[in-house]
């Protein structure tokens, strides 16, 4: 699916992560042994990873970001709250829903969750921009997962990988915005690369080779007329293979190593991380990929806007 959405403008992106760093070296050791346990941090650039407390919901980091975020519009005006998560422990009530109570925000928001794991961003702006069209005021798209809670400390594929974080961004209408371009690919015959149940199960090397093969294909329609090029951080050597195969490498922002793989909000914390002298606005390629199998891509335009990242 490749379609154009109504446009919109970024005004805030936040972001909220753990305080704590889990050493990975350290965890990998009593499973593979020092030297391989070093192979594998050089491999991905995790050298640490940010982990949430036990018991640690993701409203508890969404919360904060999004406390930020909304202070860029007037919370009265907001009409929806696009939730996108896979790691709760709840079934419900819906993270939207518990946001806008706690974030005092009108009865007459829509409320919604998503669940699409690493393609999850795209997907939820795509959903926030067409709320924002509709009501003609701005939307909160929240993004986080704990996914520390799903991993397996025995599973050398992800124990030291996977890492907790969550964003809030304010998405506004904005008619006089080129239009969004939007696009989707799923390959659900492959879904038990990476999948989750009770814990995260993921074939490294086959997830590879989907982001070496589809993922690389379904961005390169997108061209190279970008200043931003935002990929899911799956780790530091996937995202940097796919941005110099792409001609983008010069272009490359991602959510900082040292928190691990945050799942999908991986791509607004690379926003969020853009240095505050960054020259916008400029056009910015967002991708998804990962579980599903599944890959998701936004390019829009990123003008001045409010961003950042708290600790927890």
């Amino acid at each position: 699916m490749n379609v154009f959405g109504p446009p919109f403008s970024l005004v805030g992106v936040w972001g909220c992560v753990p305080s704590a760093h889990v050493d990975s070296v350290e965890t990998l050791t009593p499973l593979v042994g020092e030297a391989k346990a070093r192979a594998i941090v050089r491999a991905t650039g995790f050298a640490t990873r940010r982990v949430a407390p036990a018991g640690t919901d993701v409203f508890d980091l969404a919360l904060p970001a999004a406390e930020r975020a909304l202070a860029a519009v007037d919370r009265a005006d907001v009409a929806a709250v696009v939730a996108v998560s896979f790691s709760r422990r709840r079934r419900f009530p819906a993270l939207a829903a518990q946001l806008q109570h706690a974030l005092g925000l009108p009865q007459s928001v829509a409320a919604v969750d998503l669940s699409m794991a690493c393609a999850g961003w795209p997907y939820g702006l795509f959903q926030a921009a067409q709320f924002a069209a509709a009501a003609n005021a701005p939307v909160l798209l929240v993004d986080g997962d704990v996914q520390s809670a799903f991993v397996d400390p025995a599973d050398a594929a992800t124990v030291a990988v996977m890492g907790d974080a969550a964003t809030a961004c304010v998405v506004a209408p904005k008619p006089s915005a080129a239009a969004p371009r939007f696009a989707f690919f799923t390959d659900g015959a492959g879904g038990e690369t990476l999948a989750c149940g009770e814990r995260v199960k993921m074939d490294g090397f086959g997830v590879y080779r989907f982001v070496a093969g589809p993922v690389r294909a379904f961005l390169a329609d997108f061209g190279t007329d970008f200043g931003v090029f935002a990929p899911h951080l799956a780790n530091g050597y996937v995202a940097r293979q796919l941005a110099d195969a792409l001609g983008l490498g010069d272009r490359l922002v991602t959510a900082a190593l040292d928190g691990g793989n945050p799942g999908s909000c991986s791509v607004p914390l690379a926003l969020a991380n853009l240095p505050a002298d960054f020259a916008l606005p400029t056009r910015v390629l967002a991708a998804g990929f990962g579980a599903g199998l599944a890959a998701s891509a936004a390019a829009f335009e990123l003008g001045p806007f409010s961003r950042g990242v708290v600790e927890l």
